[in-house]
């Protein structure tokens, strides 16, 4: 039996909610594997020593919620996923992580396509209007704890927020897409992968973001929301990942690939 899975399935055993069913849904392009990170200049690394900018707060889940909007427009359509994200103001382009560089390698093949997208983590819904206008026939859902999560994006039909926490989320839905920027505790990464996992779609992606603070004793000291220490321990992510990398090895589980970039991790599901 796939280790990943004998994994997963003892660990969703020890969650309150049952195994979701395997996915039958359609695939999605599999597009070319990116050969190589982009140049390591000042400009693209993720994370670079630079001045923080004032407009993280809309990417904070230290920030009260507040829905921002541009009150402006820009040409969606022919913008880049870093132009989209600046114009909201989320830190995912080169407000700070500039993770969105490498998002599109992946994702610009998909940019047409009805994807149902969701994200881990709301903090002012900043991410989940710029998935919105990024993937122009889009679904979005925005999982996150926080009660006033739920009032953002009120005027985006596109846009759907749950308030629940993600390791127990009770979803029947299939996604493209799952993207976990949520608490970055790598207990909670484990264990939302493990439940959400099956609810991609074969073809789709599984991303996790923001994985220095999997191994960072300051992030641990600030974090803000109750929590066992123990939940930090960067070996819970170490033993997930080595576990699919041993399936992926001996051709076992539903895996097609695991992408490790600066902070991020892109998860393939077999199509």
């Amino acid at each position: 039996m796939s280790i990943l899975l004998t994994m997963l399935r003892n660990m969703r055993g020890s969650l309150s909610k049952p195994a979701a069913q395997a996915p039958t849904a359609e695939t999605l392009p599999h597009p070319q594997p990116p050969s190589e990170p982009p140049a390591p200049t000042a400009a693209t690394i993720a994370g670079s020593p630079r001045e923080p900018s004032p407009d993280r707060i809309y990417s904070l889940d230290t920030t009260p919620p507040i829905d921002y909007e541009p009150g402006f427009d820009i040409d969606y359509a022919s913008a880049t996923l870093t132009d989209i994200a600046d114009h909201y103001k989320t830190d995912k382009g080169s407000i700070k992580h500039r993770y969105t560089l490498v998002y599109e390698q992946y994702f610009e093949g998909m940019r047409g396509a009805p994807i149902d997208l969701m994200e881990i983590g709301v903090a002012c819904g900043s991410s989940l209007k710029t998935w919105a206008k990024y993937f122009s026939r889009s679904r979005v859902v925005g999982v996150d704890i926080r009660d006033a999560c739920k009032s953002l994006c009120k005027g985006w039909p596109q846009i759907e927020i749950m308030i629940a926490d993600a390791t127990a989320l009770d979803t029947q839905r299939m996604f493209d897409v799952i993207i976990d920027d949520g608490s970055h505790v790598s207990l909670d990464i484990v264990q939302a992968f493990a439940h959400l996992w099956p609810r991609v779609k074969p073809g789709g992606y599984y991303v996790i973001e923001d994985l220095r603070c999997t191994h960072d004793a300051h992030y641990q000291r600030m974090f803000t929301f109750p929590k066992d220490p123990a939940a930090f321990d960067r070996s819970h992510f170490a033993q997930f990942a080595d576990a699919a990398l041993r399936d992926m090895d001996n051709g076992e589980g539903d895996i097609d690939f695991m992408h490790f970039w600066r902070q991020m991790c892109f998860v393939r599901k077999r199509g």
